[in-house]
């Protein structure tokens, strides 16, 4: 059930819930007691948070465990949006993981000095399996 009164009706509420979330964030991973930045503050309270106040926590944990020195400010507290770049390379970068696969076997076959069976170990693959991909990517 939706609250009738949403987060961003109560502004000192969403602050005080924040620094509430943000100590049992550090507590549970070991983080220094985080402060709010003035422009965290000013976030939290200009957001309409999506599902409310688990939204809110939800975010709050996200920034203590990217926060730097144990300071919020607004920049973390963003949410990542779908069109945001991941990589430097920006959205124009090709992930292909047939490659990255490959690229793993020919470092563990190099590793093990082509011992298949070790190589497999290495990979947690069975020897079988191990063959089947060198096979596929022709190595």
């Amino acid at each position: 059930m939706k609250s009738p009164f949403p987060l961003t009706t109560r502004d000192d509420d969403a602050v005080l819930l924040a620094r509430h979330f943000a100590r049992v964030a550090a507590d549970r991973f070991g983080q220094p007691e985080p402060t709010l930045s003035e422009a965290a503050v000013a976030a939290i309270r200009a957001t309409v948070w999506p599902d409310d106040v688990r939204g809110l926590a939800l975010t709050v944990e996200r920034a203590v465990l990217l926060s730097d020195g144990g300071i919020i400010d607004a920049a973390i507290l963003a949410p990542p949006t779908a069109d945001a770049p991941i990589a430097a390379g920006g959205s124009d970068a090709a992930f292909d993981l047939t490659d990255a696969e490959r690229t793993l076997i020919e470092a563990a076959l190099r590793e093990h000095r082509h011992n298949v069976t070790h190589a497999a170990t290495a990979l947690g693959l069975s020897r079988g399996a191990l063959y089947r991909r060198m096979a596929r990517y022709g190595l």
